[in-house]
């Protein structure tokens, strides 16, 4: 269940295999501290990318990251991202994700997957060209991890003009990681 929810979905952590990680492009592969991979399917990036804050006019944008942990490994995958909705509060430097339309966008696609995903985090776009997370970033972050989660670990994105970043946490720390080269 996503946050902001008061009830939590008791879930299996590992989930089975749909197809192994092979990729193309590199840079779509996340290295974690215990170097175990994080995959964003180039369908996911896509969604992301078409909110990229190119304009002066435009506004931040987020949402939510929907994927799986593999059952062999222990690698997790981004398959799907939600898309801004019209219940968020967006502004040029600003975005707030509001729950109406992100949950029943993830319980639709839990329904799809036969309870086979979990929610992994949270996206937003930043108007700089490369993102550097605020401290009211690092704050909602802190009080997401502090929910808790059937993966034990959250990601963040921030898609910035130029570079998309990727920080990974846990209750007690966050961190940026790295590309696998």
């Amino acid at each position: 269940m996503i946050p902001n929810t008061p009830i939590k979905m008791n879930i299996a952590l590992f989930v089975q295999k749909k197809e192994g990680i092979c990729i193309n492009n590199q840079k779509e592969l996340f290295i974690l501290p215990n170097n175990r991979i994080l995959y964003i399917r180039p369908e996911a990036i896509e969604k992301i990318n078409h909110y990229r804050q190119i304009r002066w006019t435009d506004t931040e944008a987020g949402g939510i990251l929907i994927g799986r942990v593999l059952m062999e490994d222990g690698n997790y995958i981004v398959d799907d991202v939600t898309e801004p909705m019209p219940t968020d509060k967006r502004s040029r430097t600003r975005f707030s994700r509001k729950q109406e339309g992100h949950q029943e966008y993830f319980n639709d696609v839990w329904k799809r997957e036969n309870g086979r995903c979990f929610y992994l985090g949270e996206w937003h776009t930043h108007p700089e060209s490369v993102p550097v997370p605020s401290s009211i970033d690092r704050k909602d972050w802190s009080r997401l991890l502090n929910l808790g989660y059937e993966t034990g670990c959250l990601f963040f994105i921030i898609l910035g003009i130029d570079e998309l970043k990727v920080w990974y946490g846990t209750e007690d720390k966050i961190i940026e990681l790295k590309r696998r080269n």
